[in-house]
């Protein structure tokens, strides 16, 4: 069993409805997850809904992180400006605190100018926001401007959105931490950089992070993707000898900060 000190707020699990992920993969249930907590003392966890992946649907997800007891955040599912201020409403009436918007998974990663329209209406019902930072896609379906700029562009015009970038802009990890260095209202997630081959590089950048910049980070798994000891013996590695507070704060305290109440003292 792996020893989960201080305790962790995972901040990237992808529990589906009906155990399947995506390219026709077996994933992870809720029942999965939560023999995990089970296991683990210390773990919890944010459960994340993907669009149109294990049969998403929102009220039926949001049943089960009830009852499981994970906090649940919901799926983006459309960028058009009407159906997106509906299916915010939908999404505040069931009582999610976040959303997820994976622009590659929407078919919609080539031009991110809805960012901002989703960063105010995160603001106006006081959600967060998790933005799915990986940009790698199939020829044809690449950005045809830079995506960070894009993401500049939305977060000049809602400088305030409660954001974490998920993955942390993989390769680009040190321009997109550039981001939350200068504000206490963006956190980097670093679940699937930390594992990843291709960014494997980064570990010395993601311990210098580690050092400078603790108050700003959090950790995930990218579950099912990698498992929880996978995630948390190469974090424990990377931060070996880290001051303790400094754990703290990465491992749950910031996530903790966007999500207050979900673990209890």
């Amino acid at each position: 069993m792996l020893s989960l000190n201080p305790p962790v707020f995972d901040s990237c699990t992808h529990p589906t409805l009906n155990g399947e992920w995506t390219g026709g993969r077996r994933g992870v249930t809720f029942p999965d997850l939560a023999a995990l907590k089970r296991e683990m003392p210390g773990y919890h966890a944010l459960a994340i809904g993907l669009p149109g992946v294990g049969n998403y649907e929102h009220r039926a997800f949001k049943r089960e992180c009830d009852v499981w007891g994970f906090e649940g955040i919901a799926a983006i599912t459309t960028v058009e400006p009407g159906e997106l201020e509906r299916e915010f409403d939908t999404i505040v009436q069931l009582g999610f605190r976040g959303v997820k918007v994976h622009p590659r998974l929407l078919g919609e990663n080539v031009n991110l100018d809805y960012l901002s329209k989703i960063f105010a209406l995160c603001n106006q019902f006081n959600l967060v926001c998790l933005l799915c930072t990986y940009e790698a896609d199939k020829p044809g379906r690449l950005p045809s401007r830079d995506p960070f700029y894009q993401l500049c562009d939305s977060l000049n015009q809602v400088p305030d959105v409660r954001l974490i970038l998920m993955h942390g802009g993989g390769l680009r990890l040190m321009q997109f931490a550039s981001l939350a260095r200068h504000s206490e209202t963006i956190l980097i997630d670093l679940s699937f950089t930390l594992l990843d081959k291709v960014t494997n590089s980064l570990q010395p950048q993601i311990r210098d992070l580690f050092e400078r910049l603790d108050q700003r980070i959090c950790i995930g798994t990218d579950s099912p993707e990698f498992s929880v000891t996978q995630a948390f013996e190469k974090i424990e590695e990377i931060a070996l000898g880290l001051d303790n507070n400094k754990l703290t704060n990465i491992f749950s305290k910031n996530l903790s900060r966007f999500f207050p109440g979900h673990i209890q003292a």
